[in-house]
């Protein structure tokens, strides 16, 4: 698992964006999918899997560290409202012709308001992007919370009688 998360983090950028553009393209289709055929279950594991592959890309973004936070906010943002629309497409062919709409005006709603919705959304997810870059888990602060953390359990389990 460590040298697939390596192998993401040296990914160039452009190959990042298109990863996660299929990605969560995929995962929104299968939810789309299940909308349009009134599926439960299907929505709820769709919903599921769309918030995973969402917080896989937000995580990854942070691990991203050699990429400054505004551009990998930006890379993550985008790659959300394309993957959105990418879902659009892929369901396309399975909408009935009763549901009188067309693709491309469905499209540029979608991107519109997914680019709105990104652009009045930036400043907080780069602020926030930034905080867990500074403060998360590869800082040093929690290494040595961690390390504390442990030579405190190493002392208390030395300590505790060892049942025959």
């Amino acid at each position: 698992m460590r040298r697939f998360a390596t192998r993401i983090d040296q990914l160039p950028a452009w190959a990042f964006v298109i990863g996660a553009v299929i990605a969560f393209g995929l995962v929104r289709a299968t939810r789309l999918f299940a909308l349009l055929h009134s599926s439960r279950g299907g929505m709820e594991l769709g919903g599921i899997l769309t918030l995973g592959v969402f917080l896989s890309m937000v995580i990854f973004a942070v691990r991203r560290r050699q990429v400054p936070a505004w551009r990998s906010t930006v890379h993550v943002l985008g790659a959300t409202v394309a993957g959105n629309a990418l879902g659009i497409v892929f369901i396309w062919p399975f909408v009935p012709p009763s549901y009188s709409v067309e693709l491309m005006p469905m499209l540029r709603d979608t991107v519109g308001a997914g680019a709105w919705t990104a652009l009045v959304s930036l400043p907080l997810a780069i602020a926030l992007l930034w905080l867990s870059r500074r403060y998360g888990s590869h800082s040093q602060l929690t290494e040595r919370r961690l390390r504390v953390i442990r030579e405190e359990w190493r002392r208390r389990f030395a300590r505790a009688p060892r049942a025959p």
